[in-house]
Protein backbone atom coordinates (compact mmCIF):
# COMPACT_ATOMS: atom_id res chain seq x y z
CA UNK A 1 0.00 0.00 0.00
CA UNK A 2 1.53 3.25 -0.84
CA UNK A 3 2.48 6.29 1.74
CA UNK A 4 0.03 9.20 1.21
CA UNK A 5 1.51 12.25 2.09
CA UNK A 6 0.03 15.96 2.67
CA UNK A 7 0.22 18.53 0.61
CA UNK A 8 1.82 22.14 1.95
CA UNK A 9 -1.91 23.52 1.63
CA UNK A 10 -3.05 20.42 3.53
CA UNK A 11 -0.70 21.61 6.14
CA UNK A 12 -1.28 25.02 6.18
CA UNK A 13 -5.12 24.09 6.60
CA UNK A 14 -5.08 22.03 9.56
CA UNK A 15 -2.45 24.62 11.04
CA UNK A 16 -4.90 27.51 10.60
CA UNK A 17 -7.70 25.42 11.94
CA UNK A 18 -5.99 24.39 14.76
CA UNK A 19 -5.13 27.82 15.63
CA UNK A 20 -8.49 29.22 14.52
CA UNK A 21 -9.93 26.53 17.36
CA UNK A 22 -7.93 27.50 19.92
CA UNK A 23 -8.55 31.32 19.71
CA UNK A 24 -12.31 30.39 19.70
CA UNK A 25 -11.92 28.13 22.41
CA UNK A 26 -10.57 31.04 24.48
CA UNK A 27 -13.23 33.50 23.41
CA UNK A 28 -11.48 35.22 20.50
CA UNK A 29 -13.25 35.36 16.82
CA UNK A 30 -11.48 36.10 13.89
CA UNK A 31 -12.11 39.21 11.91
CA UNK A 32 -13.53 39.07 8.13
CA UNK A 33 -9.77 40.26 7.09
CA UNK A 34 -8.23 37.77 9.47
CA UNK A 35 -10.48 34.77 7.50
CA UNK A 36 -9.32 36.26 3.82
CA UNK A 37 -5.56 36.11 5.38
CA UNK A 38 -5.77 33.11 6.13
CA UNK A 39 -7.68 31.80 2.91
CA UNK A 40 -4.55 33.42 1.59
CA UNK A 41 -1.87 31.69 3.44
CA UNK A 42 -3.80 28.60 2.86
CA UNK A 43 -3.94 28.79 -0.80
CA UNK A 44 0.15 29.73 -0.96
CA UNK A 45 -0.68 33.18 -2.04
CA UNK A 46 1.09 35.15 1.05
CA UNK A 47 3.26 33.46 3.89
CA UNK A 48 2.90 34.24 7.34
CA UNK A 49 5.89 37.03 7.05
CA UNK A 50 3.92 38.29 4.82
CA UNK A 51 0.77 38.63 6.65
CA UNK A 52 2.88 39.85 9.82
CA UNK A 53 3.94 42.48 7.65
CA UNK A 54 0.89 43.76 6.58
CA UNK A 55 -0.74 43.50 10.36
CA UNK A 56 2.04 45.67 11.66
CA UNK A 57 1.48 48.39 8.69
CA UNK A 58 -2.28 48.13 9.62
CA UNK A 59 -1.56 49.00 13.37
CA UNK A 60 0.68 51.68 12.65
CA UNK A 61 -1.53 53.59 9.70
CA UNK A 62 -4.47 52.79 12.89
CA UNK A 63 -1.88 54.09 15.60
CA UNK A 64 -0.85 57.08 13.58
CA UNK A 65 -3.83 58.18 11.52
Amino acid sequence: MPTKFATQSQIRQYSVSNAVASARIEGIAPTKQLEQNLTDYVAGKKTIAQLIEETKQRYVTLRCG
